[in-house]
């Protein structure tokens, strides 16, 4: 009985979870440099423009399942080694930024994607 009661329980939560509000534009920006901080290991450049392709906020399919993808352009300055430490200069590039997000992937619900986008990985 407790395992039809928990089979029923997911269930009924796992639309729920996939169904969540994606939020916005300001927050996905504001979770972009913590992200980031945990997945590259050169610190986090400078968010230009949110959505610069005007694709809104879309659903993508990945491997480890459905996400919400966030674009933004990040300029990225270059850098140069002093000792140990990454020194930025002040030239660099304007990069495309995903960022990846489902809350029902517990072990990786953010993800980051540089350049163009890749669908089904």
């Amino acid at each position: 009985m407790s395992h039809s009661f928990s089979l029923i329980l997911l269930l009924c939560l796992i639309p729920a979870v996939l169904s969540a509000d994606p939020g916005n534009y300001e927050e996905a920006a504001k979770l972009l440099p913590q992200i980031w901080e945990t997945k590259y290991p050169l610190p986090y450049g400078k968010l230009t423009k949110k959505d610069p392709l005007k694709q809104g906020i879309r659903h993508v399919t990945r491997k480890k399942g459905k996400y919400w993808m966030y674009n933004f352009e990040v300029f990225m300055p270059k850098y140069e080694r002093k000792e140990t430490v990454a020194v930025p200069k002040e030239d660099g590039r304007n990069i495309l930024v995903f960022l990846l997000w489902n809350p029902g992937i517990p072990d990786e619900p953010h993800r980051i994607e540089l350049g163009e986008p890749h669908e089904g990985k």
